[in-house]
């Protein structure tokens, strides 16, 4: 079990002199927030959100963590959990691209990219009515075929292939291009 975070939460340093976890979190969390903010292209929800898990991930490993290089040790841990969730968001993005292009992003500077086109089509699925966003979301976003859809939202496979007809249908005519057998 993980040591509820609290200001009695310390660790030692080479010096002798005991910091709190507060204390290492006030003196290091604009500098993590600051490259959070940098990976994330600017996106502060996103920082706020990695800067947590970096600072989750120093509370876990304060009994064993050395504290000659801490900056290094927060910079290396900031970077990986950024990537991570880089990665993650790239698969999620590419997901979302293959529903309106089927093109893969490759790369993570691809995410970067692409985020105009991911937040038009992120609008254009939100247009879509709830049964024809679902089925299609279902679809191409959690790759689920007709029959694990129908049996799913206990619906007939051929409601919702009628569903996945007019939600494409709507797609094409938001100006996307669609592939012919989606």
């Amino acid at each position: 079990l993980m040591e509820p975070i609290t200001a009695s939460t310390r660790i030692p340093l080479s010096d002798e002199r005991v910091l709190s976890f507060d204390e290492l979190y006030r003196e290091h969390r604009d500098r993590v927030f600051a490259w959070a903010v940098r990976y994330g292209a600017g996106r502060v929800a996103w920082a706020e959100d990695v800067t947590h898990d970096v600072f989750l991930q120093l509370h876990r490993h304060l009994p064993r963590l050395e504290t000659d290089d801490l900056g290094g040790w927060l910079y290396r841990v900031t970077a990986n959990v950024a990537l991570t969730r880089l990665r993650s968001e790239a698969g999620w993005l590419s997901r979302l691209a293959r529903l309106f292009t089927r093109e893969e992003v490759d790369r993570p500077d691809d995410v970067f990219e692409r985020r105009d086109d991911g937040a038009a089509a992120l609008r254009t699925l939100h247009g879509l009515p709830p049964k024809e966003r679902m089925v299609l979301s279902m679809a191409v976003l959690d790759g689920l075929s007709q029959r694990e859809i129908a049996r799913t939202l206990k619906l007939s496979e051929g409601y919702v292939s009628k569903l996945l007809a007019r939600a494409w249908d709507q797609v094409r005519a938001a100006g996307w291009e669609v592939p012919d057998e989606p």
